[in-house]
Parts: C-alpha cells; structure tokens; sequence
C-alpha cells in the first residue's frame, strides 16, 4: 500500500494524506536480521514525515528507537515487484528485463510515533497539509522548458517520488495555452514573481515554489528557488552531482520549511477563538467539531453564545501563529483578526450553515 496523496491538476488547496504511518521498503530478502534493518529505514522515513524534519534522526531518543524499530508496528507483509527497468534510478545501459524485487510493507502505530516524537520535543504534523505548485524552467545548453503536470523527466520524477515519501503534496502546472499566455519561459527562469503568481491564481495553492535547474560547473547541477506566496518569499540555492540528488534536495529543504510553520510543537497555546456568522445549533455543532478535528489542537470548550457569535477556549500545540496557518489551510474560516499578545483570533464561519 503506498503513500496516498490525492493530488488533481487544478485547482488544488490543502490535501489529505492517507497512511502517514505505513512505509514501503525494497529489500532482498525477508530473513529476521534483514526485516530489522528494513523496519528501522520505514521507521526514519515514517518519522521524518510526521514530524517535517530531514534531521530528526540525529536526535538520541530516535536513534534509540531505530535500533527497536519493533517496539513501533503494528503489522508488517511482504509484496513482489516486477520491475520494467524504468526506474530513474537505473543505468542507461540495464536491459528492459529485470528480476522482480520485494516490497516490505510496514504500518507504524500512530500514538507511539507521536509519543516518540513528543518526548523528543520534536514537532507531530498532521494530515492535512498545503499544497505546493511547482513551477519550473529547466536548461540544457541554451534551450529552456517548462516542466508541465505530464513532463515524464528525471528532475520532474524525483521530485514526485521524495515529495511522495515525505508527505507533501507537490504538484506542476498542466502548461497549457493559457497558462504560457500568462506566463512565460523567461519569467519563470527570471523568477518574475509578481507575474507567476498571477498565473497561479487558476490553481488556488497554499504555497508556490518557482525554480531554476540548469547543469553548470563540470557536470554538476544547479537550482535556484523562491519559495511562499502573496508576496512573502524564501530563496535558496543548491548544488549537486545529480539532477535526481538536486530534486531529492530542493523537496527536502521545502518539507523543512513547511514543517516549521504548520507542524505542531511541544509548546502548549491557550487562547480565546470567537467565531461569528454561526446560525443554529447544527453549525454550532460543525463548528465545534472542525476545531476539534484540527491536528494540533488539543481541547475545544465553549464558552459563550451570542447571537451569531460563538466563543471558544482552545488549548493547542506549537503557537498561535501555527493554529491560524493551519485554519487559513481549510478555508472553512476567515480571519477577521488577531491579538498575539492577548491570545484572542476572531473569525467568520464559510462553512455551510
């Protein structure tokens, strides 16, 4: 069973994502030594993905626990791959025939992982997650591309497969006519942010990431990339002897950023959330139950009704900045506004009534 991201061409916002907790492992055979070997690297990969940190292994609680990935599953079964040759991976030269390999297949518990990672003081990032549109111009020489929705190259596949393993949906644009009418090549290997985003408006994403990928410096491959949206942007720079070691990179460095501000931490919130526009008691009650439905929180009390105003105390994980980026994610709520120093949001419901 591989990791679920229900991920659509456009439009797309936040995404649900199914099976956080299982990991699929390509082994060589099923021998109780290999099995553990096996079950710690699922571990690692499953740990980096709920907590949104590449580096999470260095920690000394994690390190114990890799070396007793057992303690950690729940059940574990082994599945044969026929391989067709195409993997990115492979050499040029391997024949189309290759031996079929095996999958280990394993699903983690998800309360001893969050445990793991609470006790660790480490961040526990839910399933509901923002989506990434990735535009990117890609350079050989002196010709330049967009790498659209169906481009099938290596930099466009790695990227696909570590965004996949790391629970973030990632997505490209489908480059159409009317996309190309907005944008062009040369903006988008310009990084001319004011006009991407503009042209992103069909896709409605949470997050934009534009990149430039071009093979400099005695063979190796370089990427420049900005990264945010409505204006706020992050840039970086990354270098590698590969173009699937600099995709691999580049998802790696946007998990972290994303992880950061939606994954929640050991800190504990309290505050007061006002909520108008609520009419009856069934929206009172979906209101509640969203809130109680978000990852990072903790308890939802209610605590007065007025008219159409609903009052809440709400204790939550990581600050309160996080809680309104993980709201703005479902677009359920509007925010109206905020006091940071009195712990107090106020918001208009767009749910249905």
């Amino acid at each position: 069973m591989t990791l679920a991201l229900v991920i659509v061409a456009m439009p797309a916002h936040s995404v649900l994502i199914n099976d956080l907790y299982m990991a699929e492992v390509v082994t060589v055979s099923q021998s109780d030594a290999q099995r553990r070997r096996d079950a710690a690297t699922g571990l690692r990969d499953v740990l980096v993905r709920v907590s949104g940190r590449v580096d999470v292994v260095e920690h000394p609680l994690v390190a114990a626990a890799l070396r007793s990935p057992e303690d950690y599953y729940t059940e574990f079964s082994y599945q044969t791959v026929e391989n067709d040759g195409s993997d990115a991976g492979l050499p040029a030269s391997t024949p189309q025939e290759v031996p079929a390999s095996q999958k280990m297949q394993i699903r983690f518990e998800p309360s001893l992982i969050s445990d793991l990672l609470r006790r660790a003081d480490l961040p526990v990032w839910g399933s509901n997650r923002p989506s990434v549109l990735f535009w990117v111009a890609r350079g050989s020489g002196a010709e330049r591309a967009v790498l659209g929705e169906g481009s099938s190259g290596l930099f466009g596949r790695s990227v696909r497969e570590r965004a996949k393993s790391r629970g973030v949906p990632v997505y490209f644009p489908v480059w159409d006519l009317e996309d190309s009418s907005r944008v062009t090549v040369s903006e988008i290997w310009g990084r001319f942010l004011d006009q991407i985003e503009a042209a992103s408006e069909r896709y409605s994403p949470d997050k934009l990431l534009v990149v430039r990928v071009e093979q400099r410096y005695a063979g190796q491959w370089h990427v420049d990339w900005s990264y945010g949206d409505q204006g706020e942007w992050r840039v970086g720079t990354l270098l590698k002897a590969s173009e699937a070691e600099v995709a691999v990179a580049l998802v790696d460095e946007i998990t972290a950023l994303l992880g950061a501000q939606y994954a929640g931490t050991s800190a504990r919130t309290a505050l007061r959330l006002n909520v108008e526009g609520v009419s009856g008691v069934a929206a009172l009650a979906e209101v509640e139950r969203y809130l109680q439905r978000l990852s990072s929180v903790l308890d939802v009390r209610l605590r007065r009704v007025k008219g159409d105003l609903l009052t809440f105390d709400v204790r939550s994980e990581g600050d309160l900045q996080q809680l309104i980026d993980l709201i703005a994610l479902d677009r359920d709520l509007t925010l109206l506004s905020s006091d940071v120093g009195a712990s107090t949001v106020w918001y208009r419901w767009s749910g249905e009534n």
